[in-house]
């Protein structure tokens, strides 16, 4: 559970800060009064008798100098008797403001000080000193909350990561320590072996990277305006080999009024349509159908592709585009992916601007992942 800094803030003591900014507010109060008196008790009487000789009073303004005197003495008990209480209500005032600002800054210096401790769970709550102050609570929440998150997908995919390498290294060792042993023949089967673990860690190499910046926004993306039906064919046509060599169809339709280009890079798309197909292929058996289906609409570009294989169980369909999540763990592990290409593949979708989601209607009834690439510039 996440807490509140202002949950667990001690008793507020004077801050150095605080202290500076009270001493100068009362600083310049004091001098403001000073200057007033001074005007009042020194400046006023002249004023006063000057006024009467340009008037052409000069001889009364003589006889004046005891009411100069009596509106020195009222003007400074005036002062005396409305300064000091004013001075000490803005000391106050003052006082209470700085401390509000103290906690505030307080609660925000203790704060980051967990974040920097690697506790991400912290927030900070409103201070109600304005929207400014706000804001910038909201921003640092955020900023904590998007910490978290880096840091628990970080831990879950070592965690991952480190389960998917066991099995290639556990196979490398042993087979290597048969060798050594005289167990194991060192033959063409066993160096097939070695080499297909080999290329299983180099995959997963590959494609932690490619997730990784595609998450991070690290993709260079190079968008001109392309025609998703023509990608979509080209995909087709690079998988029919190895569809026909596993019985199954692959086929490229597209239907629309009006064939209109999308912004989109089109070597990353087509990478996530091959994704997607080589996906759609392992899980599809001999015999079956893959169709990728690419729709103009007013608003937007889908483009589907739609097998007739194993399907997805409703428990498992919201997390398909997980890493590493296989539905079926015994079986997946020997089919050859990563675990990583569904991930990879929405990443690079949402970073061209666009969409991917993934229906079933359950178990034996096959899958549809549909791209969707509405027709305007993706915000960075």
């Amino acid at each position: 559970m996440s807490a509140t800094v202002s949950e667990r803030t001690h008793r507020w003591s004077w801050s150095p800060l605080t202290v500076r900014l009270m001493l100068a507010q009362t600083a310049v109060l004091a001098i403001g009064l000073i200057i007033v008196v001074i005007t009042a008790v020194l400046v006023g009487p002249r004023m006063f008798h000057h006024e009467l000789v340009e008037t052409g009073h000069a001889d009364e303004a003589l006889g004046l100098v005891h009411l100069e005197d009596a509106f020195r003495s009222v003007s400074l008990t005036a002062l005396t008797i409305g300064g000091l209480p004013a001075l000490y209500l803005a000391g106050m005032l003052t006082f209470y403001l700085y401390r509000t600002i103290g906690r505030s800054l307080a609660s925000f210096s203790a704060a980051a000080g967990e974040v920097a401790a690697g506790n991400y769970d912290v927030r900070v709550t409103s201070t109600g000193l304005g929207p400014e102050f706000d804001s910038l609570a909201s921003s640092f929440n955020d900023m904590a909350a998007k910490l978290d998150a880096v840091d628990t997908t970080r831990r879950q995919m070592l965690a991952d990561l480190a389960h998917e390498m066991r099995t290639p290294l556990a196979s490398l060792k042993g087979h290597l320590e048969g060798i050594e042993d005289g167990v194991v023949q060192w033959d063409e089967r066993t160096t097939s072996i070695l080499y297909a673990q080999i290329t299983r860690l180099e995959r997963l190499a590959r494609d932690i990277r490619q997730l990784t910046a595609a998450e991070e926004g690290m993709t260079h993306l190079q968008l001109t305006p392309q025609d998703p039906s023509r990608l979509a064919a080209q995909a087709v046509a690079a998988v029919q080999q190895d569809a026909a060599a596993q019985d199954i169809s692959v086929t490229s339709i597209s239907t629309g009024m009006e064939v209109t280009p999308v912004l989109v890079d089109r070597e990353r798309m087509g990478q996530v349509l091959g994704n997607l197909l080589e996906n759609a292929l392992r899980h599809t058996p001999p015999g079956g159908a893959v169709t990728v289906h690419t729709d103009y609409a007013p608003e937007a570009v889908t483009v589907t592709v739609t097998d007739t294989g194993e399907g997805i169980s409703e428990e498992h369909l919201p997390h398909v585009f997980e890493r590493f999540y296989r539905a079926n763990t015994g079986r997946e592990a020997h089919r050859g992916g990563s675990g990583l290409g569904l991930a990879i593949s929405k990443s690079l979708v949402e970073a061209q601007g666009g969409s991917l989601e993934a229906t079933s209607e359950g178990p034996g009834r096959g899958t549809s992942f549909r791209i969707r690439l509405p027709h305007h510039t993706p915000t960075d």
